[in-house]
């Protein structure tokens, strides 16, 4: 399952805050504005109207130029004004010839009109003249477009979102950025954290340089580490301790028996070679779950298959059995640990020894990418051919612990390379050690 990480689920909820506020400003804006254009629209019709009733209380029948001004200005803006008297008759008026609403008295409203007959929408003002020895109302009407700012509002928004919309680009970008900055030390924990493994317990993670909050979590990584590198060293002391415990009894009951010409306990010694080769098989998967070696640490396999060689040729030619040793191109040289390189091999040499036919031959191949085990015994299973390498519990052929093959699937892991196994045409069983 796909999962964001902490960087991906940071951008994608300041984005979604960044939309968030550019959506709520344009709310505010638009209702900020509207409010305010409310406010306008009101305030001019009420101005217009008491331009035209201070001038009445002078001059009742219009006719100064400030009222002829006053008047002019209104129809400039597509504006109509009507003067009612107390019956609600016309007395003075931008060429109508009724009132805008109703004469409703001494009461001020405002009101607005409908279009019609290509006139559009109107909102005006009704006010009572309210002068002495006068009665009636002065009503003032605009369209909206002129008496409001509509047009200012939209202009101003679509200006705004101009510069308001890049800027939250910009400044998300920003954040973005100087976010990926903060988590540098982060991500460089997680590398770290990532090269770690069996082979590599003794690592750990960089504590100079990081912010308080995230040095907090590597120390105690460090610490988790540190208790699990105690527990891989005390294991493998214990099996050392353990090994060396149970082989000294095994070697004197072998010695004990090789002293006995009964066929039965000869039986019984090649069964306590077997437990014993169980037993340093066991030591040895413990062990390899340590393994670590240094980009410097050079091994030639030539030098290890050859000491692997005259350190088994004894059990090899004791059991009836014979092996070779060929080295194709001189020195082969691979970075790794050459101890568990040897085990490995070792591994593999026993492993075609359980499997060979009385005088079967075992041959060690060295080669420039590895080396090959090869037998003349019945060969790798179907099964065991197209499984992975490397998992406890399954077998080497037809029986056994699959301890062996095991042991060197995570030896070559460790090395970064693999182990190979095939049958051969000819019959037996060849098993490479690629690296």
């Amino acid at each position: 399952m796909w999962r964001l990480t902490l960087l991906q689920r940071l951008i994608l909820a300041m984005s979604i805050v960044a939309f968030v506020a550019i959506g709520a400003s344009v709310v505010f804006l638009y209702i900020r504005f509207q409010a305010s254009n409310d406010t306008f629209r009101e305030e001019t019709l009420s101005t217009f109207a008491e331009d035209l009733r201070r001038e009445l209380a002078v001059d009742p029948k219009l006719s100064s130029s400030r009222a002829t001004t006053a008047k002019a200005r209104i129809r400039a803006l597509h504006g109509q004004y009507a003067v009612l008297g107390r019956d609600g008759r016309i007395i003075d008026s931008s060429g109508l010839q009724e009132s805008l609403i109703p004469y409703i008295g001494d009461r001020a409203q405002y009101f607005e009109l409908p279009p019609h007959d290509d006139q559009k929408t109107l909102f005006g003002i009704s006010i009572p003249i309210a002068l002495p020895g006068s009665a009636g109302a002065i009503q003032v009407a605009f369209p909206k477009t002129h008496v409001t700012f509509d047009s200012v509002l939209e202009e101003f928004v679509r200006d705004i979102a101009w510069i308001w919309i890049p800027f939250v680009m910009v400044l998300l970008a920003t954040n973005i950025a100087v976010l990926g900055f903060a988590l540098r030390p982060l991500r460089k924990a997680a590398q770290e954290a990532a090269q770690i493994g069996p082979s590599s317990i003794a690592t750990r993670l960089t504590e100079s340089g990081m912010p308080n909050d995230v040095l907090a979590l590597v120390k105690s990584v460090n610490a988790a580490l540190d208790r699990l590198q105690g527990g891989f060293l005390s294991l493998e002391r214990f099996s050392g301790q353990l090994a060396h415990e149970l082989r000294t009894p095994l070697a004197i009951a072998k010695t004990r028996l090789s002293l006995s010409q009964d066929q039965i306990a000869r039986a019984v010694e090649r069964d306590f070679e077997d437990v014993e080769r169980v037993i340093t098989q066991l030591v040895d998967r413990v062990r390899v779950r340590t393994l670590h070696y240094e980009a410097a640490d050079i091994v030639d396999l030539g030098g290890v298959a050859t000491d692997v060689a005259r350190y088994l040729a004894p059990m090899i030619v004791g059991a009836g059995r014979n092996i070779e040793l060929k080295i194709e191109n001189g020195p082969v040289l691979v970075s790794g640990a050459k101890d568990f390189i040897f085990r490995a091999l070792r591994n593999l040499v026993e492993n075609a020894l359980h499997h060979s036919p009385e005088n079967g031959m075992i041959t060690i191949t060295v080669f420039n990418v590895g080396i090959s085990v090869a037998d003349q015994g019945p060969g790798f299973t179907k099964g065991r051919l197209s499984e992975e390498v490397g998992l406890l519990g399954k077998t080497d052929r037809e029986d056994g612990l699959g301890l062996g093959l095991s042991i060197v699937g995570e030896t070559m892991a460790a090395h970064d390379g693999r182990i190979v196994l095939a049958n051969l045409p000819s019959g037996g069983a060849v098993a490479t050690m690629a690296f």
